[in-house]
């Protein structure tokens, strides 16, 4: 390969470089910043009330007609649905990945439209909304009252008045909700006055309407002869209660007439008093702020932040502003740690370059191909649509290791040109690149050809493949070209030749002679001074600093104190000196020597054996295949994200006042934990269970990771608080746990499996089947709890209505329950304008009217005759029991079962165990479907194979046809095993998971270990076409490639150690990329310097038998034509 241009112009690769690097910081700064790219598949929620319905109710009349229609429509996946005894119905639809959000959500709106004529009128009265879902949540964040001396209705409104609308005007804010209530008009009734008028709701709706209008009557004036003309206005809609008090319910015979606050009560309140919000015991309202797809979250939160810091100046007395969640604070953690892992690993890399090439000059050019090939990245990051996320990072911590690769094989070549002879370090360059120009190129495209596989998968997994693989791919593609510009330019300018090039100094000018001699005082100098450190610094002590000064940087000692850094910045300067000086270079080279001898003996060995390279393959294999069986599996690793969310489940009918008595005691055990700094408590809504006053939920907030020790980890807190509740709260089951890691699939990091009745029957013997599962499922060892909030046991009265009865007193059943459901259940009636913002008239029964049952017969219903009976009259009450809420998946009943995996277990065992228990313990017509994360867990984990064995194809096929031989690519693809196995085997010794960040790293590893291989295959293929036997061309490959091959792969296995040992934020999914990728390496590169070898000669023996095979055939057939 010609690459003589770049050499003999370096003006034009460092022109060519520095265009790279300013692209890239183009690309950095358009780049959005987001912890995870948009993994969750596309979802559209449905949403619908039913005022004073049961979940049944719901059910049956607003999910089940919607259900119907929007049942596949298209790219749909799967379908939730929730009815509630709220009155609140949700369904859920989550799409493939891919999907385009806007078009699913309008596609999911069409289907609605078809289903609107089923619906009760009360609900699309109140309307039926369809939205798309947002990625991910970006804030949570508290209005409350410090003092308590404002009204919870009061604090809700002000935050829907003046502080979302402007939330919502924030560039990347897809959504903001507020988990509190709307300022309502409530006009509460008072049945048995009304019933001395004959009156009932619906004539007091109907009294709303025609007087609570906005109406146009017109103008004065037009087309006459007068001077002005007039707009005639009427008042409009009411908006104060002393309006709504006045209106004229109906005229009396004695010439009175009876108005609204005559038969009612009217207030300014809360639309529902469903759920209550708590921040460190204040009444507060929370609100949750979800992110647009594709923005920067990073820029978004901290506007977002600048928002409420501006508008918490401007605040009532009293009222302050708590920040719950930050998704920055993790991202900005984990950021911080991956940035700190970066200079770290750039920093070690150097050190084994620098030991390796002796040289300041020579250790240079590889370090120059870091910046150019990292920054390079981000523009074409940028090109593709791509986010700079905690995957992008990971692979350039990744990527510093491997970017020097090229540049470190350049200088190696060009430095063994120098070392034979050759006088000019310009001819060297040219000489060495027409040599490895091909090596290079073939080792490029084996490492990207690698990646190229993992665009195609689907799903989550294959997300996470793709912006690694393809950040992986941009990287060492701008690597490569580097490697063929930029490096081999410099080393003709930078390297210097024992000599001139002809060899004498006799033309030289005066000028040059006294550089000559200004160079020759200034080196004699230096190396006397290095001498005399040498003298002192043996180079075992020498080692020892630097090992010193390395593990001070990783675990960040250099920071404790003054002292302390004196001490280790001494130590560094003494490391950095003595790694100069010659006695450590010489007893560096006599060592590297002596292992040159032994390792050339042990390939000669192995080359012998040829039965031990191929036991050594079939034994790596065997070993891989255990260690892939045995290894724990999972995901996504659960970091610690500095936030952990709580549920409280009270048994069935507990009041709101008892629930929040409950939520209290809850409150103080968690603000007693050293490491909590906040906590939100919400009463009325669980984020795993339901709605309703027998659920509650926690937002806990811990303190910084710095302000945390070790053992203050989340998962340390969780257990604490989890036990300790179990001692102290007794009347309610009390669960804590982490949010997910992957937003958008599930509230909880938990195991998520939704059970199903496909027969249709009854919920009490579906509820039978579900708690013997979930006994079942704890009776395991893999499973620590399995819990559900599906319980059908709530107290409830079903009313029976004498229909005959009914009929004789002239009573229509319809209207009965339409009077019924306003005065015990709530109806919206009619709307009203105040604060700009419209609200809600609701009608409904004073809290005395409905405090028991038999309250209930109490009331009237008007007949046709427009008198009034008493409900006792046709209607009688019987105690029962039923759901809070009814769930669904994909139209069958179901229950949502979590469970949480035993300490030590990985999800991939629980998920196991979870399906043999189906197996063994469900009755026939009952089945088990995954959902959230679990559900992408499974489908991708038989991806896994099929990726590894796609990759494998693709690198047999490019070294097929790079080497134009079957055979030959065979000892690259069978010395892959050993590495892979390597980082299965230090994951299992470590207690790490295969998850997916380990996937990543095995498929990199392939890339990485076929380079090795490459090289020395390519020197040896080199050596044959010279004429060198089978055997010593094996060994020249091996011996000369020796050194390049250790000083790549310690330099990657360096960079690698602060990603193994990591702590903090982020810490497990940098340990495990970390520790795969090392292991993999190390066992790779150490079992596949002596198998290479061996494996070369068995199949370039082969292949040489059947050319000359070939060459005999060809011979007699020309023979024979002849």
């Amino acid at each position: 390969m010609k690459l003589d241009r770049f050499i003999n112009r370096p003006v034009l690769s460092t022109v060519i470089s520095i265009l790279i690097v300013i692209l890239g910081a183009i690309g950095l700064a358009t780049l959005p910043i987001t912890q995870y790219p948009d993994i969750a598949p596309p979802t559209v929620s449905v949403r619908a009330t039913y005022t004073g319905a049961s979940a049944s109710t719901v059910l049956n009349s607003v999910i089940a007609p919607l259900e119907e229609q929007i049942n596949g429509v298209e790219n749909m996946m799967y379908m939730t649905s929730t009815a509630s005894n709220t009155g609140s119905g949700e369904i859920s639809i989550y799409f493939k990945q891919g999907t385009d959000p806007d078009m699913a959500a309008v596609n999911v709106q069409n289907r609605v439209s078809m289903a609107q004529g089923l619906l009760p009128a009360e609900v699309t009265k109140v309307g039926v909304t369809t939205q798309k879902r947002q990625t991910s949540m970006l804030v949570v964040f508290s209005l409350y009252d410090e003092t308590d001396t404002y009204s919870e209705s009061f604090i809700e409104n002000y935050a829907k008045i003046n502080l979302i609308p402007q939330v919502q005007r924030v560039q990347g804010v897809g959504d903001a909700n507020v988990l509190g209530q709307d300022y309502s008009m409530r006009i509460w009734l008072r049945p048995d006055v009304m019933a001395q008028y004959k009156l009932v709701p619906s004539d007091v709706s109907t009294a709303l309407a025609e007087q609570n209008v906005e109406a146009a009557p017109g103008q004065f004036g037009e087309r006459s002869n007068q001077t002005f003309q007039y707009t005639i206005r009427y008042k409009g809609r009411l908006q104060q209660p002393e309006e709504f008090e006045n209106i004229v319910i109906k005229s009396l015979p004695d010439g009175e007439v009876l108005r609204l606050k005559d038969i009612a009560e009217i207030q300014l309140d809360r639309l529902g008093y469903n759920f209550t919000n708590r921040v460190d015991g204040h009444k507060s309202v929370t609100c949750i702020v979800y992110q647009m797809a594709g923005t920067n979250a990073t820029q978004t939160i901290s506007d977002i932040e600048a928002l409420l810091d501006e508008a918490s100046k401007t605040l009532p007395t009293g009222l302050k502003l708590n920040i719950s969640m930050n998704a920055n604070d993790f991202l900005f953690a984990s950021i911080h740690e991956v940035l700190k892992t970066l200079i770290e690993a750039f920093i070690l890399v150097f050190i084994v370059v620098y030991i390796f090439l002796q040289d300041l000059r020579s250790t240079l050019i590889p370090t120059i191909a870091i910046p150019v090939a990292l920054i390079g990245t981000f523009f074409i990051l940028s090109l593709v649509g791509f986010s700079l996320n905690l995957l992008t990072l990971c692979a350039l911590v990744l990527a510093i290791a491997i970017v020097v690769d090229d540049a470190i094989v350049v200088v190696e070549g060009v430095h063994a040109k120098l070392d034979q002879g050759y006088t000019s370090a310009r001819l060297a360059s040219i000489d060495a690149m027409n040599e490895l120009g091909g090596a290079i190129v073939s080792i490029t495209l084996v490492m990207m050809a690698v990646f190229v596989p993992v665009s195609f998968m689907g799903g989550t997994a294959g997300t996470f493949y793709r912006q690694f693989g393809m950040t992986m791919a941009i990287a060492i593609g701008l690597s490569a070209l580097n490697a063929l510009t930029l490096s081999p330019a410099l080393c003709a300018v930078l390297l210097k030749p024992h000599k001139k090039e002809d060899g004498t100094t006799e033309d030289s000018t005066l000028k040059e002679r006294m550089k000559v001699a200004y160079t020759a005082a200034h080196t004699t100098m230096i190396n006397r001074y290095t001498e005399a450190i040498g003298k002192m610094l043996h180079p075992g002590i020498t080692l020892t600093f630097t090992l010193i000064a390395i593990l001070g940087m990783i675990f960040g000692l250099f920071s404790i104190n003054p002292i302390v850094t004196a001490i280790f910045v001494v130590l560094s300067v003494l490391a950095l000196i003595g790694m100069s000086t010659k006695k450590f270079k010489n007893r560096f080279n006599d060592t590297y020597e002596s292992i040159l001898k032994r390792y050339k003996k042990r390939v000669l060995f192995f080359i012998q054996k040829k039965w031990l390279s191929m036991g050594l393959v079939v034994a790596s294999i065997a070993i891989l295949v255990f260690f892939m069986n045995t290894t724990p599996t999972g995901m996504v690793p659960n970091e610690d994200t500095g936030t952990l969310m709580g549920a409280v489940t009270l048994p069935p009918g507990t009041s709101q006042d008892r629930s929040e008595e409950i939520l209290a005691r809850v409150d103080s055990l968690i603000a007693s934990d050293p490491a909590v700094l906040s906590r939100t408590m919400i009463s009325g809504f669980s984020f795993i269970g339901g709605q309703g006053p027998s659920y509650g939920s926690f937002i806990i907030k811990l303190k910084d990771w710095d302000e945390r020790s070790m053992i203050q980890n989340s998962d340390v807190v969780v257990g604490s608080l989890y036990m300790r509740a179990q001692k102290i709260i007794k009347e309610a089951q009390v669960l804590f746990f982490a949010p997910p890691m992957i937003p958008g699939y599930s509230a909880s990091t938990d195991i998520e499996v939704n059970m199903q009745d496909k027969t249709g029957g009854d919920l009490n013997k579906f509820f039978d089947v579900v708690n013997d599962y979930t006994a079942a499922l704890e009776a395991r060892p893999e499973i620590n709890s399995a819990k559900t909030s599906f319980n059908p046991n709530f107290p409830q009265y079903l009313l029976r209505v004498d229909l005959a009865k009914a009929a004789k007193l002239g009573i229509n059943v319809n209207e009965s329950m339409e009077t019924l459901q306003s005065y015990v259940g709530s109806f919206y009636s009619s709307n009203f304008v105040r604060f700009g913002q419209m609200y809600k008239v609701m009608l409904q029964a004073a809290p005395e009217y409905r405090m028991n049952p038999e309250d209930l017969f109490s009331l009237y219903a008007k007949n046709k005759e427009g008198n009034m009976v008493p409900y006792s009259n046709f209607m009688t009450m019987e105690r029962v029991y039923g759901p809070s809420q009814i769930t669904r998946y994909n139209l069958f009943t179901s229950a949502m079962i979590t469970g949480e995996a035993a300490p030590g277990v990985s999800s991939g065992e629980a998920l196991a165990a979870v399906e043999e228990i189906a197996s063994e313990v469900l009755p026939r017509g009952y089945d088990t479907e995954w959902s959230g994360v679990a559900k992408e867990e499974k489908e991708s984990g038989g991806q896994t194979l099929v990726i590894f064995a796609i990759c494998l194809a693709f690198v047999y096929l490019l070294l097929a046809a790079q080497y134009e031989s079957l055979l030959l690519p065979l000892p690259v693809i069978l010395s892959l095993p050993a590495g892979v196995f390597g980082s299965f085997f230090l994951l299992y010794v470590v207690g790490l998971e295969n998850n997916i960040y380990a996937q990543v790293a095995l498929v990199m590893l392939i890339g990485l270990l076929g380079k090795n291989a490459i090289l020395i295959i390519e020197v040896a293929n080199q050596c044959r076409k010279e004429g060198i036997s089978v055997m010593g061309a094996a060994i020249q490959g091996a011996t000369s490639r020796l050194r390049p091959i250790l000083m790549t792969s310690f330099a990657f296995i360096s960079g690698l150690i602060p990603l193994t040992i990591a702590s903090g934020a982020g810490a497990l999914g940098n340990r495990s990329i970390g520790t795969a990728a090392a292991g993999g390496m190390l066992i790779g590169t150490f079992v596949g310097i002596f198998l290479i070898p061996g494996l070369y000669v068995i199949f370039e023996s082969l292949a040489t038998y059947f050319k000359k095979r070939k060459e005999k055939e060809q011979i007699k057939e020309d023979e024979y034509v002849y």
